[in-house]
Formats: structure tokens, sequence, C-alpha cells
């Protein structure tokens, strides 16, 4: 029996009436197997300075700090919602540049991975001015931008941090020519569907461009399952942001996170 008659007859086992004895156990592992794609392990794992990045406000388990009690509550509340709502594929997204977009990418993807059994993938598709990067300081020499000039398989760009252990970066390190229509194409959305295929109880954050600068954002947002717009206190503007609500359309915010508040948070418990 070839593989896709097996496939078909597996597929005919969870229709209503199929007979329990057609596909035996066996069968259907090996079909599970065949086309299942196995789990994308980094290419390799990468040792960072954590003492420097808490310096430049990253947020790591090991920070007590009031702001990376922020953080924390962020990500409890974003992983309440992607559990409830079976989301995978979540944007980090501002108005415009200088919100602070990325810096919560990172500290998010970092707190997420910090609970037990939650992998985190941190995706840096913001093409015009990726920084995923060099705010890690991540000592590598090609991103995703060779991935979209086709010089690189995607295999071989995503590592892991010594110190997060469920933390994987795919980074970009140079700016993508005719970047919209990157990730307009059809294999920029096989590529985001493979890596959910590949481990589907993986959180995905993904840097993006600021939505009223380019068409970058809401190009990708209808592929995502849910964003998180992250605005400026004093800096973002209130038409701004509606207008950011209104070109996102049916695309789901579940959060918003405000910056540089000048309500200091200083209550311990």
């Amino acid at each position: 029996m070839d593989k896709i008659q097996r496939a078909l007859d597996l597929a005919a086992l969870h229709r209503p009436g199929a007979a329990p004895d057609e596909v035996s156990g066996a069968e259907r592992a090996a079909v599970r197997r065949e086309f299942t794609p196995p789990p994308m392990e980094p290419a390799r794992r990468l040792s960072v300075d954590w003492a420097q990045l808490r310096e430049n406000r990253i947020v790591d388990g090991a920070d007590r700090r009031p702001a990376a009690q922020a953080y924390r509550m962020l990500r409890t509340q974003v992983l309440q919602r992607a559990r409830a709502h079976r989301l995978s594929t979540i944007g980090v997204i501002s108005a415009a540049s200088g919100e602070g977009k990325t810096l919560t990418a990172i500290n998010l993807a970092l707190g997420l991975a910090a609970e037990p059994n939650q992998s985190v993938l941190l995706i840096d598709l913001d093409l015009k001015r990726p920084s995923i990067a060099r705010t890690l300081r991540l000592p590598v020499d090609q991103g995703l931008e060779a991935w979209f000039a086709g010089t690189a398989d995607l295999e071989d760009l995503w590592c892991g941090l010594d110190g997060a252990e469920r933390l994987f970066v795919m980074p970009t390190l140079a700016a993508v020519p005719d970047s919209s229509e990157a990730l307009a194409r059809a294999s920029t959305s096989k590529m985001l569907q493979d890596l959910k295929d590949r481990d589907p109880g993986r959180l995905m954050i993904i840097d993006l461009p600021p939505v009223l600068l380019s068409d970058d954002a809401l190009t990708l947002a209808p592929r995502l399952d849910a964003v998180v717009l992250v605005v400026t206190e004093g800096r973002t503007r209130r038409e701004d942001i509606a207008r950011t609500l209104e070109l996102l359309g049916n695309t789901r915010v579940i959060g918003t996170v405000l910056n540089q508040s000048t309500e200091s948070e200083q209550r311990t418990y």
C-alpha cells in the first residue's frame, strides 16, 4: 500500500461509521510518522551576556525590577488568551517608529518562554529595519534576508540562546528589498505554516514594522492569529492609534502595551 493510500485510509478512520480494523495501530503510527514533519531543532545555541542585556532593558527570569513584573503580567495575559483561543502566531506592532515594539517583542518572548512546557520562537519580520539580532547582540552572520534571497535554508537560520532554554530566535540582519512584496509571497505564508506544523504547541512572536509607515504589517496581519499593539505615553497620538486599529480591520488585538508611563509602579508584595 503506497503512502497516499495509507494517508487516505487513516483519514477514513475519522469519518463516522469507519471500521476500526481498516488500518492497524501500527499502520496508523507509520502514516503519522511519514506525514508529520519532525520538530525543528536550532542549528546552534548562542551565548549572550545577560547582565549587559539587562542594562539595555532586556528582562530575563532573574530580573526583579518593576518593568520585569509588568512584562510578566503581560506574559500571563497573552498566554491566557493564546490558550483560550488557540492562538499560535502573534505579531507585535506599533503605529509609528520609536514606540518600543522590538523591545516589547523580545521581553514578551522571554517571559512566555519562562513558562514551564512553553516554547517560543521569536521572528524578526521587520524587514525594513530589523533590530532583534542587534538588540540581543547575537553573534550571527546571516538571517532571514538570506532566506528571502533564496541563498539559505530556514533550518540554518534559527538559533537557541544559552540561559533561555525554551526561547528560539529567527533573526533578520539586513533590510529586504521590496519587503511588502516579500511578505505577500505564498512562500512566506508557507514558511509560517510550516513552522507552526513543526511544533503546534509553540508560540511565535513576530516583530513587525510600524503600521502607519508602510504596508508591511497590514500585508502580514491577516495571516496572524492576533497582534499586540505598543504605544508610548506622551508620544503616540490618539488619532494614530485610531487609524491603526481601523487599518487592522478584523485582525484580533489581544493587548496594548503602554511604554514610558509617568506613573512608576513602586508597590511591592
